[in-house]
């Protein structure tokens, strides 16, 4: 994925320990991606090291235990903006907290990623969608509060081995705090050296055939890679089909049938008709279809009929477009 142009790892495409790890979270409530009320912290700890939840979580409060040994701490993250000595814009008096649901739209509190040392927050991409960045690239550090007493977390994840990132958050403003556990792993046998060119066939699917008009739906196309090789052993394979595609993006056009006085096709240009691309741990690319917001070039509005839907993509040295998917909107 790319954060404000930046290139990142998704933690599901075998991030090497030398990488710019997207550690990338959706929320959802009751069937729906939401915002939480607040987040507090992301927190590195060695999965091998904490193996049961007791060894961080405090069986009272249910959050990170306030004796927590500082050497447990990998990384830690805090909420993008918002600098701790900010006074409370009501009472002014006291610590405005960093509460996101109330400083969605405010740009000091998620400004633009940019990589560096201190960049150690986290960034928020899209409704219910937060990206924490684990740098692996800079001394990165970030502060900690254990005890009420403040201190920089220097990043430890540098190994190869499994770790798990913590968010602590309230989902509502009168709700306790909670902790979210997720997982990734860091590698160091994404770097490896071929002496012929990587042979690559790609072969792609449109998962969606019927749409109905009016839907908002993930447009979802499947990649898979083939490779050939003589020097390339299978344990060289499974690595490389590990790796992401990347520069994904859908272009989308009406076709026009039984029609003699229009062209075979005509370019949909309305505006926010895909979303942002993503590119899941399996190769999908998906964008959000927006149906309402289709514009015809010769109509002020879509219409229902057959559509084609064309996916470009990059992988290694190599830009790849895929043959035109036909799909139905009715």
């Amino acid at each position: 994925m790319k954060l404000n142009e930046t290139d990142l790892v998704n933690r599901h495409n075998r991030p090497s320990v030398t990488s710019r790890v997207a550690l990338r979270t959706f929320f959802l409530n009751d069937g729906e991606y939401v915002d939480p009320y607040d987040i507090s912290a992301v927190t590195i700890f060695s999965k091998l090291s904490n193996t049961t939840p007791d060894s961080i979580v405090d069986a009272e409060t249910g959050i990170i235990k306030a004796d927590q040994p500082a050497t447990s701490i990998k990384m830690n993250f805090g909420i993008s903006g918002g600098p701790p000595n900010t006074q409370d814009e009501t009472t002014h008096t006291g610590v405005f907290p960093a509460v996101t649901s109330e400083q969605l739209n405010k740009s000091s509190w998620f400004p633009e990623y940019v990589p560096g040392t201190n960049a150690s927050g986290i960034y928020r991409v899209g409704v219910g969608d937060y990206v924490a960045v684990l740098d692996g690239t800079l001394n990165l550090s970030g502060a900690y509060n254990l005890s009420e007493n403040n201190f920089e977390v220097a990043n430890t994840a540098c190994s190869v081995q499994d770790y798990i990132d913590v968010w602590t958050i309230k989902f509502h403003p009168d709700s306790n705090w909670q902790l979210l556990i997720n997982e990734f792993h860091l590698y160091d046998d994404t770097f490896f050296t071929v002496t012929e060119p990587v042979l690559v066939t790609p072969s792609n699917r449109l998962v969606n055939k019927h749409v109905t008009f009016g839907s908002n739906v993930n447009m979802k196309v499947t990649t898979e890679l083939n490779f050939d090789g003589k020097e390339l052993t299978n344990d060289i394979k499974n690595i490389l089909k590990n790796f992401s595609v990347s520069e994904a993006e859908f272009t989308l056009q009406k076709v026009n049938e039984d029609s003699v006085n229009l062209p075979a096709r005509i370019t949909v240009t309305g505006t926010d008709v895909f979303s942002e691309m993503i590119v899941t741990s399996d190769n999908t690319m998906m964008a959000r279809l927006n149906t309402e917001n289709i514009k015809l070039e010769n109509t002020a509005v879509g219409v229902p009929g057959t559509y084609v839907l064309t996916a470009k993509y990059q992988f290694l040295d190599q830009t790849f477009k895929t043959k035109g998917f036909y799909f139905v909107i009715n």
